[in-house]
């Protein structure tokens, strides 16, 4: 159920933040509406057996986000929502032909990277650099994904 409302919670915040004004709080919305749909699909166990599928996809579009703030800046919409639905797809599609392996092994990898990535990033963006250390003044995707990327892939 919890990673349910994790995958929502971070399938709402990316698209909101990528279809809306930043500045206008939709992708909190989004991010906690997906976050309630996402621990209702976790309670009804539909999540378990296209967990694989899932967390790929979440994972394609999380570097498709990172790669289109790159490329086209935080501007809402537009071919960087193109880019991020491709690579949304694109990591579909890889985590079906995955799925079908039905390797417990990569799932609890998968499911590591979440967590990892998501709690992470948190500590070392948030905690240590901003509050700790006072480093970080202004959170943003370009200095927020690599420490979520870091500790997912760590």
């Amino acid at each position: 159920m919890f990673t349910g409302a994790l995958l929502g919670y971070i399938w709402g915040w990316i698209w909101g933040w990528s279809l809306f004004d930043p500045n206008s709080d939709v992708w909190a919305l989004a991010a906690a509406i997906c976050a309630l749909l996402g621990l209702l699909l976790g309670a009804l166990a539909g999540l378990r057996r296209n967990a694989t599928s899932l967390l790929c996809a979440t994972i394609g579009l999380l570097l498709s986000w990172y790669l289109r703030t790159l490329l086209f800046g935080d501007v809402p919409g537009g071919w960087g929502a193109a880019l991020m639905l491709a690579g949304s797809a694109a990591g579909l599609a890889l985590g079906i032909r995955l799925q079908r392996r039905g390797s417990d092994r990569l799932l609890r990898a998968l499911l590591w990277a979440l967590y990892a990535g998501f709690f992470g990033g948190f500590l070392i963006d948030v905690l240590l650099l901003d509050l700790a250390l006072g480093v970080v003044k202004e959170h943003s995707i370009l200095s927020q994904a690599p420490w979520v990327i870091a500790c997912g892939v760590g």
